[in-house]
This record gives structure tokens, C-alpha cells and sequence, in this order.
């Protein structure tokens, strides 16, 4: 199973696995179990993830800062291309009119970059006049932020304690336009 994930480079569901190695779901979950316990230790470099629905080897986060020369051909995302992303992650199947309405702005060179990368994905179409396409986020893009589903990133939320609200509030006091009361 090891020798499976090192070669794929992308997740491998439990049925994936299944089928390559003839173990039942369970002895690949298992064995799944017993590898991540094993690859804690410091002596290791690598760790297993569960990540878009299946199992990944990936480096440890805390190496990150001593290999990141070997990834020199990745790209960050602008902070528009992370926000229409966020957009479609949470309101998804969503259509880029409808992410245009909530920006305020055309978005339609940014929702193709993103397909172009592959972190969203085609949905199908909307039952309305036009018939217009429906994004959604794809499996590479849980890969890329370590989730295994998109319930994760509620979920996520929440332990961060991220309140939008506060948020908001943090904003409008850095930009001075918070209302002052007259205590």
C-alpha cells in the first residue's frame, strides 16, 4: 500500500486501494491506521493524509520550510483568485453571474484560471434561461488545502473560531470608519 501511495502522487480512495493490492476495505483502512501511527514519529518525513475522500503521502508541515526550494515550479494565488475560490468552496454549485453579483465585479478571466488549475470543476448547467455553467470546487482543490470533504471546511471554521462579524468589525476600525459613540 506504501509503494501504491508513493507512486501515485494523488490520493487513492479505499476502493483504489482495494482493487490494487485485493485487501477488503477494512484491512486497507486498517493498514491505513497503522501507517499514519507509524510515520508520527520525528525519524519520519513524510505523514498520511486523509484527504479528497482517500489517502495521501505528503511531506511533514514542519519541513515545509527546509524543502520549499524543491517546489520551485508552484504558484500562489491573488488575493482575488483566493476570494472567488472562497466564493465558489462555500456557495457552490454557483454560476459565475452569481459570483459576479456578490464581488460586484467581472470574474469570469479569474473563474478560468481556476479551471485552467484545476480547483474548480464544471457541475453541469443551471436549469434557467442560458442554461449557464455551474462551478464547484474539484478534488485537487481539498488536496491542496488537506481536506478530505468540504464538510471538513465548516468544520475547519469553526475550530479557528472565525467569526465574520469580528471580521468585519476589525476591518471597519482599521479603515477608520467604525462609529464612534459619544460616551
Amino acid at each position: 500500500m506504501e509503494a501504491l501511495l508513493f507512486l501515485s502522487g494523488e490520493p487513492l480512495t479505499v476502493a483504489d486501494l482495494s482493487a490494487h493490492t485485493g485487501w477488503t476495505a477494512d484491512t486497507v483502512r486498517d493498514t491505513a491506521a497503522a501507517l499514519q501511527r507509524l510515520l508520527l514519529h520525528e525519524q519520519h518525513g513524510i505523514t498520511l493524509l486523509t484527504v479528497a475522500g482517500g489517502y495521501q503521502l505528503a511531506t511533514k508541515k514542519e519541513l515545509h520550510d527546509r524543502i520549499n526550494w524543491v517546489r520551485s515550479g508552484t504558484t500562489e494565488l491573488s488575493a482575488m483568485a483566493l476570494e472567488v475560490l472562497s466564493i465558489i468552496a462555500f456557495k457552490q454549485p454557483i454560476t459565475r453571474a452569481e459570483i459576479e453579483k456578490l464581488r460586484g465585479v467581472s470574474s469570469g478571466h479569474i473563474v478560468s484560471a481556476l479551471l485552467q488549475q484545476g480547483l474548480i470543476q464544471d457541475l453541469g448547467r443551471k436549469d434557467t434561461p442560458g442554461r449557464p455553467i455551474l462551478y464547484g470546487t474539484s478534488p485537487y482543490f481539498l488536496e491542496c488545502i488537506g481536506l478530505n470533504s468540504l464538510d471538513d471546511l465548516t468544520i475547519l471554521l469553526r475550530e479557528e473560531n472565525f467569526d465574520a462579524d469580528a471580521a468585519g468589525a476589525v476591518q471597519e476600525e482599521e479603515n477608520g470608519t467604525i462609529a464612534k459613540s459619544d460616551e
